[in-house]
């Protein structure tokens, strides 16, 4: 959201509470005194409101997503493999370890032997 602009000692009815003001400081989004006349006016209190409101909240990201990885896995790899990981989890927007996941998953899937596709298949969480 554009910030807003002061516009000192204006007589003007708030867009958003409908007070009428008079000699008081109109907030608007509007660059100048032309613009001023056709945008939208806010009394400032009503802008705190509408900043407050636009405003992105701050969320915990631990709780956004329980997904049950409890076991901790750290292991070294070539450059070029975490380049690639890299690269494959920001374009499909995923998490270095959902990327690993996916690609057990479709190994075990293409892999002919019943033994170990029983043995790595991994149920999909619902």
């Amino acid at each position: 959201m554009k910030p807003f602009n002061r516009f000192p000692k204006v007589d003007f009815i708030c867009d958003a509470c409908q007070k009428q003001l008079q000699e008081k400081t109109a907030y608007s989004i509007a660059q100048d005194w032309e613009e001023f006349e056709k945008a939208p006016t806010f009394c400032f209190n009503c802008t705190k409101t509408i900043e407050k409101a636009n405003k992105p909240q701050k969320l915990d990201k631990r709780s956004l997503n329980k997904t049950g990885r409890t076991h901790q896995l750290g292991t070294r790899v070539r450059k070029d493999f975490l380049k690639k990981l890299k690269k494959l989890a920001r374009q499909e927007k995923l998490k270095y370890v959902e990327v690993l996941e996916r690609a057990l998953d479709y190994y075990a899937e293409k892999r002919s032997d019943i033994w170990f596709s029983s043995l790595f298949l991994v149920p999909k969480p619902s």
